[in-house]
């Protein structure tokens, strides 16, 4: 009797002495196992772990709403640049005079539609963006700051890549905490990991509460 207690009761011991580097490095890697394309090369290199306070970068709701952001400016830009690609376009081909061909004609109207539609998207996406900019700075200031929800992991590990070159990983999450979630996950190598904290602070310095 003694013995199976023993049997039942050592996993939890075992579980209860991890430390927090242990327990968070088991459930990054069991999350890795699901989106790695070689998980038989992952091989951790560190693991850090701090408590994580509520902020723009740990709370699901901003973090969603800062990506949403993101994705916001990004096509506003891409619709401005073809605006701006359609005008340059335009303004080779006419504007129309008596002496221009049918065809001149035809690729500057062309251009011409092209560059009202773009603007005009343009234009409305910025107001969008204005709009989301607001929620995500008006969420903000409803944070508790000094609030406990989990735990920030920055996470260092090697694996090979689709090429089969072996690559370093440089993992941010945050976990919830009991160790059993992860909240967010950020590759900080990422060109949208720095993006994102652009836009965010340009939010919060209200580079988008002016027109455009």
């Amino acid at each position: 009797m003694k013995q199976t207690f023993l049997l039942l009761f050592f996993p939890i011991l075992m579980v209860a002495c991890q430390s927090k580097e242990e327990k968070a490095a088991e459930l990054i890697k069991n999350e890795l196992s699901k989106t790695l394309y070689d998980f038989e090369s992952y091989s951790p290199i560190e693991t850090t772990v701090t408590e994580a306070k509520l902020s723009v970068y740990t709370d699901t709701v901003c973090w969603k709403k800062a990506n949403i952001l993101l994705y916001a400016f990004n096509y506003s830009k891409e619709c401005l640049d073809k605006a701006k690609e359609a005008q340059e376009r335009m303004e080779i081909w006419g504007p129309p005079t008596r002496y221009s061909s049918s065809y001149s004609d035809n690729q500057y109207y062309k251009y011409k539609k092209e560059w009202d539609e773009k603007t005009k998207t343009a234009l409305t996406s910025w107001e969008v963006l204005k709009a989301l900019a607001k929620s995500l700075k008006d969420t903000l200031q409803t944070l508790d700051s000094e609030k406990v929800i989990g735990w920030e992991v920055k996470h260092r590990f090697r694996c090979k890549n689709k090429g089969g070159n072996s690559t370093i990983g440089d993992y941010r999450y945050v976990i919830d905490k009991n160790f059993k979630t992860v909240l967010i996950r950020e590759d900080t190598d990422e060109d949208e990991y720095k993006n994102l904290r652009e836009i965010v602070e340009s939010t919060l310095k209200g580079d988008f509460e002016s027109e455009k």
